[in-house]
């Protein structure tokens, strides 16, 4: 019994080992089949591709023209634009640029000026009449940016006078405006200080007429230019058929004596006759007499009269009795009873006296900026 035991159990254990041998057998022959299937799968896929990849590289070779077309314009439309680039724009500055001028009345006025752009630009020149500035005068600058400026001559009309500069933006420099530029005018011709002094405006009396300014009379005006405005006043009368009347100083073609004539050729000048002015005069008869003793007016010798000179008849000084315009060539232009305004021989009586309204002095010339 015991034996037989010991021979089942070595029977069982001869089977199992018979039975794991088969199974390592087996699954070793099964491995290789797998593999080599596995193996044949791969090969057979990389030929497909093979085969569709020379397809395909045929099929390119045949379009080559429409196919390097259509990748061209894809490639175009496929690019982003770049931005397109802001140009600098810098600053425009006035340079070299005079602010300040105390000049001549008459003697011209030019600078040279620059603006820091190296280009052609348009410069306009514009004046301050009061409430806004206005265009005067267009210039265009070398291609350096220079400019050599002139002002016009309406500046020497006023005794100041405000300008400024101006040129509008371009793609790469912003617009500018100059500072503001001022210019004082130096009178021409200028009176010495103890004589009657020259005004540029019409001197008004209330009540009373006054001659105007004459038009043509500016800051550069000489002393022939108010000599000949002096006489041409006279000559308005007498055109205008002006009768004398004593004690008047009326408008042309109404009344004046003597002395007021000289009064209102002195009002369209721009000098005061005061005090024998047209309401002092309205109560006394002699008014040359007031000219021939005022110390506002210059004395001068009978053998040295000069055109515009104002001579005295009667002596002594004090009681002279008639004055008139003298307009050389022994002429004198005035007013006289039962003949008016009208001219005639200087010496159609004797004159004592002679005052000059209008003294010779040198131009002075004044050329200032900063």
């Amino acid at each position: 019994m015991k034996y037989r035991k010991q021979i089942f159990a070595g029977i069982a254990a001869i089977t199992l080992l018979a039975n794991v041998g088969t199974s390592v057998v087996a699954a070793d022959a099964i491995a290789p089949s797998a593999t080599n299937n596995s193996q044949t799968d791969k090969n057979n896929q990389l030929s497909d591709n093979k085969v569709d990849s020379d397809k395909n590289n045929d099929n390119t070779s045949n379009d080559v023209g429409t196919t390097d077309s259509t990748n061209s314009g894809q490639n175009d439309t496929s690019k982003i634009p770049e931005e397109p680039k802001v140009p600098t724009v810098s600053k425009t500055v006035f340079k070299q640029l005079h602010t300040k001028f105390k000049w001549t009345a008459g003697d011209k006025i030019t600078d040279l000026i620059k603006l820091n752009s190296p280009e052609k630009r348009p410069v306009t020149l514009q004046k301050w009449n009061g409430k806004k500035y206005i265009n005067v005068k267009k210039y265009l600058t070398d291609d350096d940016g220079s400019l050599k400026l002139t002002y016009p001559a309406a500046w020497y009309h006023h005794k100041h006078s405000t300008w400024r500069l101006v040129s509008p933006e371009t793609n790469t420099w912003t617009a500018a405006k100059s500072s503001k530029i001022t210019i004082s005018t130096v009178r021409r011709y200028q009176i010495p200080k103890k004589y009657r002094q020259l005004h540029m405006k019409s001197l008004y009396l209330k009540g009373f007429y006054t001659s105007p300014l004459d038009k043509s009379l500016n800051y550069a005006s000489t002393r022939s230019d108010y000599v000949k405005a002096f006489i041409k006043r006279g000559y308005q009368y007498q055109k205008a058929g002006t009768a004398w009347v004593d004690f008047t100083t009326k408008k042309p073609g109404t009344s004046v004596d003597c002395s007021g004539l000289v009064m209102q050729c002195m009002y369209a000048t721009g000098i005061d006759p005061s005090p024998a002015n047209p309401k002092w005069h309205a109560t006394h008869e002699w008014g040359c007499r007031s000219f021939v003793q005022s110390p506002t007016l210059q004395t001068v010798s009978l053998n040295k009269l000069k055109r515009g000179d104002l001579i005295f008849y009667g002596r002594p000084k004090p009681i002279c009795y008639h004055v008139g315009i003298y307009l050389g060539n022994n002429k004198v232009l005035h007013s006289w009873p039962n003949a008016g305004v009208t001219v005639w021989n200087a010496n159609f009586r004797p004159y004592y006296y002679a005052k000059r309204v209008f003294p010779v002095t040198k131009t002075v010339k004044v050329h200032q900026m900063s």
